[in-house]
């Protein structure tokens, strides 16, 4: 089980410094952008055509690190007012709803993609098809569903886990 622990923590985090360094590109590029207009007259229309996109895909892709590392929000007052059994049966129970959740979410995603694959639906000025990016979102929500099993998985079986501040090495 620590192993698989550690390939999903390498999986997880590999995915978050993507999606930030996707982030940071994308900053750089509006800054960027923001300057050429404002002193060359001379936009940057890449930018204005994917940025939303592109910032879908890096929210995404801190979606998994999330999961694993339980930084979502957590309620710890039965973990003094009830047994330890209680709380695990408590714990496991909203790791259940959470993964229906995402479950949810990432099917939800995936029948939009299609929809707009389907549509054929462009960005408005350089007609770049905008599906490929939502499927990439829908991958990395399918990525985060995985995650979220094994999250239940361990929460089920009381397996000792990491604390959320704390990398697996």
């Amino acid at each position: 089980m620590i192993t698989f622990r550690k390939m999903v923590n390498g999986a997880a985090n590999a995915l978050a410094v993507g999606g930030l360094s996707l982030l940071l590109i994308l900053a750089a590029f509006t800054m960027l952008d923001g300057l050429l207009r404002a002193f060359a007259n001379y936009p940057l229309d890449l930018i204005r055509e994917v940025g939303d996109l592109v910032a879908a895909i890096c929210g995404a892709a801190c979606l998994p690190i999330t999961l694993l590392r339980r930084a979502n929000i957590t309620l710890r007052t039965f973990s003094n007012a009830f047994p330890a059994r209680v709380v695990q049966i408590i714990d496991s129970s909203a790791a259940a709803v959470v993964e229906v959740l995402m479950i949810a979410m990432a099917w939800q995603f995936y029948l939009f993609s299609v929809k707009t694959m389907r549509a054929g639906d462009v960005t408005w000025l350089l007609n770049i098809p905008k599906a490929p990016f939502w499927f990439a979102v829908d991958g990395i929500l399918w990525v985060a569903v995985t995650v979220q099993t094994f999250v239940l998985i361990e929460e089920i079986s009381g397996a000792d886990r990491q604390p959320s501040t704390e990398a697996v090495p």
